[in-house]
């Protein structure tokens, strides 16, 4: 095993393919700043000109431009409340909060030391134990990811609302939303109302910016216009508003550390993803708080929350790519085309054929993830600047690379309708109290629902105890009444000491 880990770091730790890696995260994480660009997209672009390149560097690149591009998109999240990627929609609550209080400086160093931590974490996990965490991933089949994602969903639903009544309201209306389309296992239209467009259902990034960025642009221009004309958001002048000090961030360790936790599992699990850790992360974050009241006004934990989740997804989303040949996330299916390309087929033997190469990637992203400390600054400064600018000239700027980052998905003006609609959506959803973001999570999550659970009904015969007689869907569903449970009678007492 020595002798494999010298030879991996002689072939890995060169200078050419550490500047690849350090390539990566630049041009990542500056398409993730930008709302409606992304790291996928980003890697498909490159993947075509890696052909000539070694293995480690082409793969280091790729990878390098994924995570950056997870954390860039934090950046357009708490300067803007415009998220620049799906998995920075929750870090936009606190950060955005704490930009509106002239700390930009101090939620952007935040969310890079809580990712940055996360990444080493996720990575060292990769290194060390990817075995047996993919084996652990094996077990977990239809029945079981589908009482998973329910019990998320539970867990989540008040994400964004003052009460989980009404988040569990907006999460039934995004399950609803989701169906729209063709059925996944008959192909049937569903709620397609005639239109070819909703054929494969409505897009999930035109969505997102229209819930997410378009409604919080019209909410602050009916605050007022000619206040929000007059000024900028001004950025406080006391140096310690900009920075993070060690008290604060040892405050976010065991944030850190339990978000690092979660987000490392859920990479491992195929299809869960980033965005979905990200929720969670948040979600659990504030649920341990011992002030949950502080969330969504700014606080530090609701930064590192998020951004610790989405972050340690990439790392352990290799673990089923490399030892099953399962990618864990869309960009690790992307990266996966890298691997074959390059003559590396992912699978069980992967590691066994190519150990030092495989040992060798590991060590080039744990070194890596050191580099984001030092290559985003620019942006953060560039992005500072930016918000000083007087909102009334912000506005149509966003608005139209709304448009453009909508329209480029499929180079269709049908998702900048889409858009457009969500957009007036959210604005009324945010009006009467209930979660753009719990629905976000529910549309994301409920076609793997849908699927999951006829998957189990035919593997069973269509006998429904068998998300009831595996012990781990049983877990799960059991751990998803109990949530119910919990805040039916916690809205019971509290009704009762109003009334006192």
């Amino acid at each position: 095993m020595y002798e494999i880990l010298i030879e991996a770091a002689s072939v890995s730790l060169t200078v050419n393919n550490l500047f690849g890696a350090a390539l990566g995260i630049f041009l990542g994480s500056l398409l993730g700043a930008i709302p409606g660009l992304n790291g996928t997209m980003a890697i498909a672009l490159l993947i075509p000109i890696t052909y000539t390149w070694t293995p480690l560097f082409a793969i280091s690149m790729l990878v390098g431009c994924w995570k950056g591009s997870v954390y860039g998109g934090s950046i357009s999240a708490i300067l803007l409340n415009a998220p620049g990627t799906p998995e920075a929609a929750p870090t936009a609550i606190d950060g955005y909060a704490l930009t509106k209080q002239g700390k930009a400086g101090k939620a952007l160093k935040m969310a890079l030391f809580a990712s940055v931590t996360a990444a080493i974490f996720s990575d060292s996990l990769l290194m060390l134990v990817a075995p047996p965490i993919a084996a652990m991933a094996l077990m977990f089949g239809p029945a079981e990811l589908a009482m998973l994602i329910i019990f998320a969903l539970v867990v989540v639903s008040d994400t964004g609302s003052g009460s989980q009544v009404k988040g569990l309201m907006s999460t039934a209306l995004g399950v609803l939303i989701a169906t729209v389309g063709l059925d996944p296992i008959t192909t049937q239209r569903r709620f397609t109302f005639g239109s070819l467009e909703l054929d494969a259902g409505i897009g999930l990034l035109a969505m997102l910016i229209g819930l997410l960025v378009m409604s919080e642009v019209l909410i602050q221009m009916e605050e007022g216009w000619k206040d929000v004309k007059s000024r900028g958001i001004k950025q406080s002048t006391n140096p310690a508003d900009q920075r993070v000090s060690w008290q604060e961030f040892k405050s976010c360790i065991g944030t850190i550390f339990r978000s690092s936790c979660l987000g490392s599992f859920c990479g491992a699990l195929p299809g869960v993803g980033s965005v979905t850790a990200a929720f969670i992360g948040y979600d659990q974050a504030k649920k341990m708080s011992k002030n949950p009241d502080e969330f969504g006004k700014g606080s530090l934990k609701g930064i590192a929350a998020p951004e610790a989740a989405n972050n340690a997804v990439c790392g352990t989303s290799l673990i089923p790519l490399i030892t099953l040949g399962i990618p864990g996330a869309l960009s690790a299916a992307v990266i996966m085309g890298a691997f074959m390309i390059h003559g590396l087929a992912p699978g069980p033997m992967l590691m066994q054929e190519h150990p030092a190469t495989i040992y060798g990637l590991f060590m080039i992203l744990i070194v890596s993830d050191f580099f984001m400390l030092i290559i985003p600054l620019p942006l953060m400064k560039i992005g500072q600047w930016i918000i000083s600018v007087p909102r009334s000239y912000l506005f149509p700027i966003i608005l139209i690379l709304c448009s453009i980052g909508a329209y480029g998905t499929h180079q269709s003006l049908f998702e900048v309708k889409v858009m457009v609609l969500f957009g007036i959506f959210g604005y009324f959803l945010k009006k009467w109290g209930l979660s753009p973001a719990s629905l976000l999570i529910a549309f994301i999550l409920g076609p793997m629902i849908e699927v999951y659970i006829r998957q189990a009904l035919r593997i069973s015969g269509g006998d429904p105890t068998v998300f009831v007689t595996k012990p781990i869907a049983g877990f799960f569903l059991f751990l998803t009444l109990l949530m119910i449970s919990w805040t039916v009678y916690k809205n019971m007492k509290n009704k009762n000491s109003n009334r006192e």
